[in-house]
């Protein structure tokens, strides 16, 4: 859908991207209907909706929590490339579903390793035998959602911005100036976020470091004792923030559940904060009181004589007493901890928890904003009187399943609508941190204006002295196919060929400085069973790698056929994310007669041919 660039009809906007959200969420519901109804689990398994075959291998705590890590069969893929950190899941046996099946949340996720938090201990047979996790649908995402075009509706604070009205910016910054390391696009992005009085874009393309310049607005924020709410769309987004914030030297306090969030910050959680806090110790010894004296309540019912149950009823109240004012005390450490923090952090549907409902902030910031569809922004634009937005609208859209809620414009993030709308308020960074200059090259070229430059430190750092390989496997009869009970794509041919680049590659590079990564799940699963010796190398999505780097990636292209159909590969967004990734060393091994139908493609094999780095696969 193209983005209109005139005034914006607000009321009519909103209510069609509440009736997107429906769509939306009927294409979620209908699917998991669908795959519960015709697909064995097995088949789900290969749809990535499920992880079979599974057992328990470990069992420990998660702040407060059950934690269970369910592990495959040495050698097996358990399938399930849909669960990942933070996903809902159920726990089934292989042939039905028991009625005390529980429900919880994905605290990790690794080869064939799978950990499950629950808040309750699990049944024993969930730890005895062999089980499978199935993936649920969560309604709590759509509710979130509509709630903030309600409340937007309302809140005409931010009307003008979203109609499309010039925006206000300050004349000079607001300050203090702080000492940075910026280079001059990035002190450019802090200056105009800095002088925003309604809303500024950080647009920041593959290794140009958008969240440094979040992390110096947030800074000059917090030194001027403003509140700061700091979000993105995913968990792993908004771990990366804290991590950064706390190496800058601030403070930050990550509200969300443990499952979520990644070990190395869980000292930064509310919880963890909370629990340290001197109200909540003191709460967690009336706690302590109150279940003593539940206790001898009960004991004092099953003694004889008189008395005995006015005595139990009074323990009783004494105990409900107790838990109430632990309740107060507990409340008051998070609102103090709350307050006291320097910057408060969470995904953007996370914005809705309780410990957050009632409170706003003098700044939001949003990382990776081009993920999150436009309602999902509303979320953090609601609790602030300012916001920044980060991303970059030529990498992945939104996801967004239903066919006609894409075709309505529900993956063009509130971003991408405002770059377009008001370009005035937005900085694009030019200098990236990552690629070898010729890995960055084309995809400078192509889809930015050429405008892209790298750093002199990465401009020539390389493994060998080819960091960008094409291998064209046309001719070689490595065609696709659908597996049985799958809508995805494989490539059997083609991934034995990317296993046996990576065993190459493997001999200079340790496996956690390389990955894999392919458009289709299927070819994943293709991939993980053929390198799965290798326990640290990481086999992907390339949706999956979004916002991530290593030192080499090898990049399976997949599709073959002879009508030339590229599927999703058609959205050259995705193709940029996989081209972006590799520091050092990039392989692309796909079927030339097939992809150069596109003109995207047709451009990145005439690159590579023009530069040495395009050879046939009959050569290797």
């Amino acid at each position: 859908m193209r983005c209109r660039t005139g005034p914006v009809d607000l009321p009519a906007h909103l209510d069609r991207l509440r009736s997107l959200l429906d769509a939306e969420r009927e294409a979620e519901r209908d699917r998991f209907a669908e795959a519960t109804a015709k697909l064995s689990l097995a088949e789900r398994a290969t749809r990535g909706m499920a992880a079979v075959d599974l057992q328990a291998a470990d069992e420990e705590g998660l702040a407060g929590r059950a934690l269970v890590t369910f592990a495959a069969a040495v050698g097996r893929d358990p399938g399930g490339a849909q669960i990942g950190v933070g996903s809902p899941v159920r726990v089934v046996q292989r042939r039905e579903v028991p009625e005390d099946a529980p429900s919880g949340i994905v605290a990790r996720r690794t080869r064939g390793r799978i950990a499950v938090a629950f808040d309750e201990p699990p049944p024993d047979w969930v730890t005895e035998g062999r089980v499978a996790l199935e993936l649920l649908p969560s309604p709590v995402t759509y509710e979130r959602l509509a709630a903030a075009l309600r409340r937007m509706s309302e809140a005409s604070r931010w009307h003008g911005t979203l109609r499309g009205e010039p925006l206000r910016f300050l004349p000079a910054a607001r300050g203090p100036a702080l000492a940075t390391g910026l280079n001059p696009e990035q002190a450019q992005a802090l200056d105009l976020a800095d002088r925003a009085q309604d809303l500024a874009l950080v647009h920041g393309p593959p290794g140009t470091g958008k969240t440094t310049v979040l992390v110096e607005v947030i800074r000059r924020a917090a030194a001027r004792g403003e509140s700061v709410l700091a979000s993105a769309p995913s968990n792993l987004a908004v771990d990366n923030l804290v991590e950064r914030l706390a190496a800058a030297g601030l403070d930050p306090v990550r509200i969300g559940h443990p499952a979520r969030v990644l070990p190395a910050v869980l000292e930064h959680t509310l919880e963890a904060r909370v629990r340290e806090h001197d109200e909540a110790k003191l709460a967690a010894r009336l706690v302590k009181d109150a279940l003593q004296l539940r206790h001898a309540a009960r004991k004092q019912r099953s003694r004889r004589g008189p008395g005995r149950f006015s005595e139990s009823r009074a323990q009783e109240r004494e105990a409900r007493a107790l838990l109430a004012e632990a309740r107060e005390r507990e409340d008051r450490a998070e609102a103090d901890v709350l307050e006291r923090a320097q910057v408060v952090l969470a995904t953007l549907t996370g914005l809705e928890s309780n410990a957050l409902r009632a409170r706003s902030f003098d700044l939001a910031v949003v990382d990776e904003a081009t993920q999150a569809v436009e309602p999902a922004a509303y979320l953090a634009l609601l609790k602030a009187d300012r916001a920044v937005l980060a991303g970059d609208h030529l990498q992945l859209p939104p996801t967004v399943l239903s066919e006609d809620a894409q075709r309505g414009g529900l993956a063009v993030s509130l971003f991408e609508r405002v770059a377009r709308a008001r370009p005035d308020a937005i900085v694009t960074l030019a200098e990236q941190h990552r690629m070898n200059e010729r890995i960055m090259r084309y995809p400078s070229d192509a889809l930015y204006g050429g405008m892209l430059r790298a750093h002199p430190a990465v401009a020539r750092h390389s493994l060998d002295d080819a960091p960008l390989e094409v291998i064209d496997t046309a001719g070689r009869g490595f065609d696709e196919a659908t597996p049985e009970g799958s809508e995805s794509k494989a490539n059997p041919g083609e991934a034995e060929l990317v296993a046996a680049e990576a065993e190459r590659l493997l001999a200079r590079v340790s496996p956690r400085d390389l990955a894999v990564i392919a458009p289709y799940d299927a070819q994943v699963q293709l991939l993980r069973h053929r390198l799965a010796a290798y326990e640290d190398l990481e086999v992907d999505t390339v949706d999956g790698f979004q916002g991530r780097e290593k030192e080499a990636v090898i990049v399976s292209l997949t599709r073959s056929n002879e009508a030339g159909d590229l599927g999703f590969l058609a959205d050259i967004r995705r193709m940029n994310v996989a081209l972006t990734r590799a520091r050092k060393k990039l392989v692309v091994v796909g079927d030339g007669a097939t992809v150069r139908r596109h003109p995207f493609y047709d451009g990145f094999f005439r690159y590579a041919e023009s530069i040495g780095a395009w050879q046939s696969a009959w050569t290797r």
